[in-house]
């Protein structure tokens, strides 16, 4: 550990997290075998350098640092031909239709292409052609991975052409094109409704069978001129997550019907029938209208227990002739994927019980699955920070206290932060957050500059009672008999709700109210049902609450840095005060959760000074004004330059980091399991392990063939 604890010196708590994350050092949950000899990373090692996507979807080819000797192919037979995982659904309700009411198509997306590859580190998408070194594949020194997406070009300011692999087929054979993609997206922009709606119109197509393009209305039709910045159209291009395009003997007759039909009556009549369309797996089967390396062969595979797909087609891959197979079905010994079917604490059951070979998560104390809850060949492959992931305390800014500059301060400062995370989702899943920009820290440290985030107020993660004290004293508030009171001698008390469908968050629910509680400041506690927490933060439904404990994340900068009016939004200025489900406009002065848009912020970054009882909108000695309304929409703006897009960035972040609108106070440490007695797993620092498709690590390593079942069953037993 030597090594580490010199980098300790060198780098931030938070930095150091990171590392500890991408690498998987070794005692963390078990070691993974490595071509059955027990080997494991050396922990002074340091990632392999990740990929980059381009425009031009050439792919990425694989660090010099990481050439493997190719290995001879093992003699005799691998121990096992199948992988298991599990599914949340059951072969009774399964329903790939995605337009149906109910959503029962879970598991789908193990009978679908990958779209593409996401680096859980950076975000960055990897496409087609993807080269990945396999040191743990005998006899293979890299496999080249497919996905449905080779890459984009952008005209900014309003067009993106994407371009699609033309190995790319359906289980039948048929291509799974960019035309197969124009009549699903055309179905589904008739099924919301949208076959007599002037103010929208259908704005993509097939230019060709393996191209698609899609464009921002530039006025020329009627619609509102949306032109849109270079960086925000590329976030959208070739996405890696989303509905793939069922096969076109499904939706070209609705298609059809929408074209023919001549009112809204008719239009709803034939969403009535799409919506009530069911694609069982028999029927998926039966037509041929999956695609991906594996497939349903046989009824006999569709069990109430678990689905058996085989790989396309198993017998082609081992002889090398891709050109029968799905190109990647060449890059596996793993023949079969079980797919074992369950609800509530089957999946639990299934682990404990060893009968699931690979699933997305930790093995950490009190975690779900914790270290004495697995047999000891199931142990944790790889972990890392999702970029993406964590939870903020969300302020309502229309009450009488959380207006309070000086409160939302105090009661920040008053919790045990790393308590909350610790006690809602166990301390090994939860990671504090270290640079308070109101981005995620994988995004600040992204973002922004090293200097500038140093600049910036470090707001505590731990109880800080003297601080919060003098805090609350600036804003007004006086303590008697051990309970703050507000200048009006009021009881200083605010409520705290949480949605019970979330279980993580009722740990920190409960820390943030004993922790204020033992500070003298009252919270009112209670979980509600999902749809009475969803009315009570919906701003035209009064925005019903104080505070809440909210999810928090986005794949890209300016998606913190945004304005939106939905319940669900994470965005730094929420809807049209007034109007809650438009916009704000950029003269807005005010947003739905009563925050000030035209305000002024301290020209010294860092600076928490304020006047005493600041309340909403202070008036500061030395500030500069901002206008976050403004802001918001020059981020977007095609002609803002890549310096003023910097300069708009950290505009917001000083902002965030001086009026704690919110607070996020944590993000989530993620990754893999799996059984390594029977299979052979990249090293945990290994770019293998990089990536996923949306939130699955189990789909990019079983669909993009990284999956390789062991020819013995030596494994490292856990420490």
């Amino acid at each position: 550990m030597r090594e580490y604890d010199n980098l300790r010196d060198r780098l931030s708590r938070r930095q150091y997290a990171q590392l500890l994350a991408g690498v998987g050092i070794t005692g963390l949950a078990g070691c993974p075998s490595q071509g059955g000899d027990g080997t494991t990373a050396d922990p002074g090692s340091t990632p392999t350098e990740t990929p980059t996507s381009t425009d031009s979807g050439s792919g990425d080819t694989p660090s010099g640092s990481d050439t493997a000797t190719q290995e001879p192919t093992p003699e005799g037979e691998p121990v096992t031909s199948e992988i298991r995982i599990f599914q949340a659904n059951s072969p009774d309700v399964f329903d790939a239709n995605l337009w149906a009411p109910q959503d029962n198509t879970t598991g789908i997306g193990f009978m679908t292409e990958l779209h593409a590859l996401m680096n859980v580190h950076t975000r960055e998408m990897a496409y087609s052609g993807l080269e990945i070194e396999t040191p743990w594949k005998p006899g293979k020194e890299s496999v080249s991975i497919m996905t449905w997406y080779e890459g984009y070009e952008v005209e900014a300011p309003y067009d993106v052409y994407e371009m699609h692999d033309d190995r790319a087929t359906y289980w039948n054979g048929d291509p799974f094109d960019a035309e197969a993609r124009e009549l699903h997206d055309h179905v589904h922009y008739f099924q919301n409704g949208n076959k007599f709606n002037e103010d929208t119109a259908f704005q993509s197509e097939a230019t060709s069978q393996w191209e698609y393009h899609w464009w921002n209305a530039d006025g020329s039709n009627g619609l509102e001129d949306n032109p849109q910045a270079r960086h925000i159209l590329e976030a959208n291009a070739a996405p890696n997550d989303g509905d793939m395009p069922l096969h076109p003997d499904f939706t070209r007759p609705y298609f059809e019907r929408y074209q023919d039909a001549s009112s809204a009556d008719e239009a709803q009549s034939v969403t009535d029938d799409l919506t009530s369309d069911r694609i069982s797996l028999q029927r998926l089967m039966d037509e041929g209208w999956g695609s991906g390396p594996y497939e349903i062969r046989s009824e006999d595979d569709i069990g109430s227990a678990r689905l058996t797909l085989r790989l396309r087609d198993e017998a082609a891959a081992s002889s090398g002739d891709t050109e029968a197979a799905h190109p990647n079905a060449a890059n596996t010994n793993v023949t079969e994927l079980a797919l074992m079917w369950g609800e509530g604490d089957r999946r639990q059951t299934l682990a404990s019980n060893g009968s699931l070979d690979l699933n997305g998560n930790i093995v950490a104390p009190n975690s779900l699955y914790p270290r004495e809850s697995l047999p000891d060949h199931m142990q944790e492959i790889t972990r890392w920070l999702r970029s993406t992931g964590g939870d903020k305390w969300r302020f309502n800014w229309h009450g009488e206290h959380l207006r309070n500059l000086w409160v939302r301060r105090a009661l920040v400062a008053a919790v045990d932060w790393t308590a909350a995370g610790a006690n809602g989702w166990g301390d090994e899943r939860s990671v504090p957050i270290e640079n308070h920009t109101y981005m995620l820290d994988a995004q600040s440290q992204s973002t922004f500059s090293s200097d500038f985030l140093d600049s910036l107020h470090s707001w505590p993660v731990e109880s800080d009672l003297d601080a919060a004290a003098e805090y609350l004293e600036r804003g007004g508030y006086s303590k008697q008999g051990g309970q703050w009171v507000d200048p009006n001698g009021d009881a200083a008390e605010i409520d705290l709700i949480y949605p019970s469908a979330i279980g993580d968050y009722a740990g920190a629910a409960q820390t943030i109210k004993a922790n204020l509680s033992k500070f003298g400041f009252g919270v009112n506690f209670s979980s509600q049902g999902w749809s009475s927490w969803q009315s009570n933060l919906t701003a035209s439904d009064g925005l019903n609450y104080d505070s809440s404990i909210f999810w928090h994340g986005y794949g890209n900068s300016f998606g913190y840095y945004n304005s939106t009016p939905g319940w669900w939004s994470g965005t730094l200025v929420m809807g049209k005060s007034g109007s809650p489900t438009e916009r704000v406009d950029r003269d807005t002065e005010m947003d739905s959760q009563g925050k000030p848009l035209q305000v002024q912020i301290p020209s010294e970054v860092g600076s928490i000074e304020a006047p005493d009882e600041a309340g909403r909108d202070p008036d500061l000695s030395d500030g500069e004004e901002i206008n976050l309304a403004d802001i918001v929409y020059q981020i977007r703006d095609p002609d803002t330059s890549e310096e003023q897009l910097q300069d708009l960035y950290r505009k917001c972040a000083r902002y965030y980091n001086y009026y704690l609108p919110h607070f996020v106070f944590h993000q989530y440490n993620w990754g893999a399991w799996g059984n390594v007695r029977d299979f052979e797993w990249p090293d945990a620092a290994h770019r293998g392990l990089d990536y996923e498709r949306g939130f699955g690590i189990s789909a990019a390593l079983i669909l993009g063939g990284l999956v390789e079942a062991s020819y013995d069953t030596e494994f490292e037993p856990p420490e």
